[in-house]
């Protein structure tokens, strides 16, 4: 079980896909604030205690390997997942604890936050 004090910043400047990865999220237990872009995801970063960031890689502006590198600039020990839907990894992208496909479905996913959230102490 996740306890319901894990907050997840999902980044995607898409409207459905953030929607419905929101929701999934919070099916399994998880607090959700979403953000259209990187530079409001640094915003809310600033503001909120977050937990984890799960960030769309290909966003006009900042890319998701861009919000990674500010994000381990500032906060070097948050966790940060990297998703896109294409397979092929970018350069930066080691920067980020993970880089999962989006092909890979929900069940992925799931098993990729826990895994780097107990990787960080956050659960059990």
């Amino acid at each position: 079980m996740v306890p319901s004090s894990i907050t997840i910043l999902c980044v995607d400047d898409e409207e459905t896909p953030r929607i419905l990865r929101k929701l999934i999220l919070q099916k399994q237990g998880y607090q959700v604030i979403a953000a259209a872009s990187g530079v409001e995801a640094l915003e809310l970063l600033d503001r909120a205690n977050i937990n984890l960031v799960l960030s769309d890689q290909m966003m006009p502006g900042m890319s998701g390997t861009e919000l990674t590198k500010s994000v381990k600039a500032m906060r070097p020990t948050m966790p940060v997942i990297l998703i896109s839907g294409v397979n092929e990894i970018p350069p930066d992208a080691s920067y980020a604890d993970r880089f999962i496909s989006k092909v890979g479905g929900p069940e992925l996913l799931f098993q990729t936050v826990i895994e780097v959230l107990t990787e960080y102490g956050h659960v059990d």
